[in-house]
């Protein structure tokens, strides 16, 4: 089943629990265009190779129908991350019903515990250049009395996000660049967000084989300057992260 939006999504209920899916921008002119699960990819394999909790996904190449027309596209492919018999609800559902007065987004996590995990997200974050973490692209894992967060999910809007093929737009790019975003916990600034991290953390360190790890299976998919700037982008970036890491 479909739904509405610019990046068509749909849903099936399999022998293995649901699954996802989910195409890069389209429209009924230009069909799929865009970089959007590709991003998806690359963000998941870089999470899983650090440590940080992110949801599994593949990309397959599939035949797609849409308004009655047969064409071929790169698909985001994810299973379902909500555990069995567990309830969800949006991040800023939840604060806005369970919030105290005057308490930010930031220090309600940390009422609740989750001060380690919102750490976490901000380094991806600022790694991936994510500007998308608005209050629903966090979610709250309800089992009874237990709540935690989910996993770290929808983190295709970041790197060199690009709606159209990669052009000069790479060579200008400047891969510390603070750019505009819709955080719902802490600022609009991946790289203030930094600035709250006021302990070291637990995650891996980048490991010098990572092109390989994120790349595999990518070659010729998409010009290779395309990917060379994501890793420039990870490895500039990782500089300015590496020291919250718990050694």
């Amino acid at each position: 089943m479909a739904s509405d939006g610019v990046y068509l999504k749909a849903e099936e209920n399999t022998n293995d629990g649901k699954q996802y899916f989910k195409l890069s921008n389209y429209d009924t002119y230009r069909g799929v265009f865009g970089h959007e699960t590709f991003n998806e990819l690359i963000a998941f394999r870089l999470g899983k190779t650090l440590g940080f909790n992110v949801p599994e996904c593949e990309l397959r190449k599939c035949f797609v129908c849409v308004d009655g027309k047969e064409f071929e596209a790169y698909v985001y492919i994810a299973p379902s991350f909500k555990p069995e018999k567990v309830s969800r609800e949006a991040f800023d559902k939840f604060y806005e019903q369970n919030r105290t007065s005057d308490e930010t987004p930031l220090d309600f996590c940390k009422r609740f515990g989750w001060a380690d995990d919102i750490y976490k997200m901000f380094i991806f974050d600022y790694l991936i250049i994510n500007r998308d973490r608005h209050g629903a692209n966090l979610e709250v894992f309800k089992n009874g009395g237990g709540k935690t967060l989910s996993p770290l999910f929808d983190n295709g809007v970041s790197f060199v996000f690009l709606y159209t093929e990669p052009d000069s737009d790479l060579k200008t790019f400047d891969d510390l660049a603070d750019l505009p975003v819709n955080n719902f916990i802490g600022t609009r600034s991946l790289q203030k967000n930094l600035d709250f991290i006021d302990k070291k953390l637990f995650f891996n360190p980048l490991p010098s084989n990572i092109e390989k790890l994120l790349f595999y299976g990518l070659e010729g998919v998409l010009p290779e300057r395309y990917y060379k700037k994501i890793l420039e982008i990870i490895e500039k970036r990782w500089e300015n992260v590496k020291d919250f890491r718990l050694t």
